[in-house]
């Protein structure tokens, strides 16, 4: 579970591309159920004939807790991230 500032949490995008869908995306589905706490919306959109997978995710959190969420995301070989903040 992750812990919460609430007077510091706002609103982020998160992309998440994976390139290696074989290979890379039961890793990110586990970080997604570690931080589901933290998960507004989250949209999937699996291209097996490509081997790749496109995530669109809102979250709310700290900027400390996005960073680690994408951070970890972001070390799976085979994937990529970018994070947006909202407001």
């Amino acid at each position: 579970m992750v812990e919460k500032n609430e007077q510091n949490e706002r609103y982020y995008t998160v992309d998440i591309i994976v390139i290696d869908r074989n290979n890379a995306y039961s890793k990110v589905n586990e970080l997604l159920h570690q931080y589901s706490d933290i998960i507004k919306l989250r949209v999937g959109y699996p291209v097996p004939d490509e081997n790749i997978a496109i995530v669109f995710l809102i979250v709310k959190a700290t900027n400390d807790v996005v960073g680690a969420f994408t951070g970890k995301i972001g070390n799976i070989k085979g994937v990529k991230v970018k994070s947006i903040a909202v407001n």
